[in-house]
């Protein structure tokens, strides 16, 4: 099965395109949260305060989120180490019918 997970990884300009694309939705930092709370208490919160759309991390938060069915897309590291702790996630995605890659 690890060579399995290994032969389906992505190609090299795949894997640099979805790259890219998370670090649009990576989460903002403390200095930015603070201006984003600011802005929305001058403003009585308005659209322009809204929290940002981001992605989410962490085997135990992604499989809570995969089990409610609100993962859109999961992104499973091809060099995780012990690999039991992902081998399991593929299963489960395409049970709950999410889209999946092995990066």
């Amino acid at each position: 099965f690890v060579n399995l997970i290994r032969k389906n990884t992505s190609e090299p300009d795949i894997a640099t395109n979805l790259f890219k694309i998370l670090k649009k939705y990576k989460p903002e930092t403390a200095a930015e949260k603070k201006e984003r709370l600011k802005s929305m208490a001058e403003a009585s919160k308005t659209e322009a305060g809204k929290k940002p759309t981001v992605d989410k991390f962490g085997l135990n938060h992604v499989t809570a989120l995969i089990e409610k069915k609100k993962a859109q897309l999961v992104v499973i590291a091809h060099d995780v180490d012990p690999i039991e702790l992902v081998v399991w996630m593929p299963a489960l995605c395409r049970k709950m019918n999410i889209p999946y890659s092995i990066e």
